[in-house]
């Protein structure tokens, strides 16, 4: 666990949520993903995505290269051994991880229990219904993955490094669930074409952290907000791929090029100053970088995920675990 008040090159996972791949991504039956040290395999099969610990426990082999679904099982492409898929009592099988699938994005938690959902599970039931999430941004850094989440609390980078001309009330706290939450105003020159009269554009900001690599930000106007969740995702070789998705209402469905635009933009204009940072660096903080603080502090907070395969005895995976909620609609599905 990293100190707070200082983010190194960590290729350690967290046992919090990722969003390690879009649908997209995931085209074929079987798929190798990536989280830092955490090798894991996406499987396609008739219930949907589904995430396992890619080592098989025979002799340690990828199953996500070469490996193939055969009745429920995976294959391995080392010795043939088939391999259960969460299955607890079996002496060869793979642990299955929490799976959540938002419109094209892919959420995955490397924990067993719900103590580190953080409410994620609940906001992304709300945005299947009101604001479908659409992959936008692909992005390798050579960054510490904390950074790209820690961004939305570091309040002066929106008017150095992004020209924002204005802030009002940014202020953090912590939510009603355990995420981390900053909230805000945008005071913004006026959108050409504007004929109201008025010479500012006034957006709020709401941005809610739910682990070191995920936070999902509220922006725009009321009632005409958009959705962009912001998430990165470490290599076991250093730094990070950044992935950025967005969500609007369907009457703003035509603004999408131009958002993913902007996000583009906006991600390459970070990578900037990310990619140049002495990550040995000391920081002296000050009364402005409170909300970074915080945030650092809230990563503290996050533990190491599982490891290894399934034990027997355990409860298996793939059943709905005591205390979180069920999700109704077969697109927003948790898998375990």
């Amino acid at each position: 666990m990293r100190h707070p008040e200082h983010l190194e090159h960590s290729t350690a996972p967290h046992s919090g949520w990722y969003l390690p791949a879009f649908t997209s991504e995931l085209e074929t039956e079987v798929t190798p993903l990536e989280i830092g040290t955490r090798r894991l395999v996406a499987v396609r099969d008739e219930t949907g995505i589904r995430v396992f610990d890619a080592d098989c426990p025979h002799r340690g082999a990828h199953l996500g290269y070469g490996g193939r679904l055969s009745g429920g099982c995976l294959v391995c492409p080392f010795h043939g051994r088939r391999i259960a898929l969460g299955e607890a009592t079996g002496r060869l099988s793979v642990r299955e991880h929490h799976v959540i699938v938002s419109g094209e994005a892919v959420f995955v938690r490397l924990s067993d229990g719900p103590d580190d959902d953080r409410g994620l599970t609940r906001a992304l039931k709300e945005l299947e219904t009101t604001h479908p999430l659409t992959a936008a941004v692909v992005r390798p850094l050579a960054a510490d993955p904390a950074l790209v989440v820690e961004n939305a609390f570091d309040i002066d980078h929106f008017t150095e490094v992004h020209k924002v001309p204005r802030l009002r009330g940014m202020a953090h706290r912590d939510g009603d669930e355990g995420e981390l939450v900053i909230e805000g105003e945008f005071v913004m020159g006026a959108k050409p074409g504007n004929t109201s009269g008025s010479q500012v554009t006034r957006a709020r900001f709401l941005a809610r952290a739910y682990s070191p690599g995920v936070v999902v930000t509220r922006f725009g106007p009321p009632g005409w907000e958009q959705v962009i969740v912001t998430a990165a995702v470490p290599y076991e070789r250093g730094g990070c791929v950044a992935r950025v998705a967005i969500g609007v209402r369907p009457e703003q469905r035509g603004e999408l090029p131009l958002l993913i635009h902007g996000s583009e933009r906006a991600l390459e204009e970070d990578a900037v100053i990310w990619e140049r940072l002495n990550p040995r660096a000391v920081p002296r903080f000050d009364s402005r970088d409170v909300a970074v603080v915080a945030y650092r502090e809230f990563c503290a907070t996050f533990g190491e995920p599982v490891a290894g395969e399934p034990v027997a005895g355990e409860p298996a995976l793939g059943k709905p675990v005591a205390g979180e909620p069920a999700l109704g609609k077969p697109a927003l599905r948790e898998s375990a």
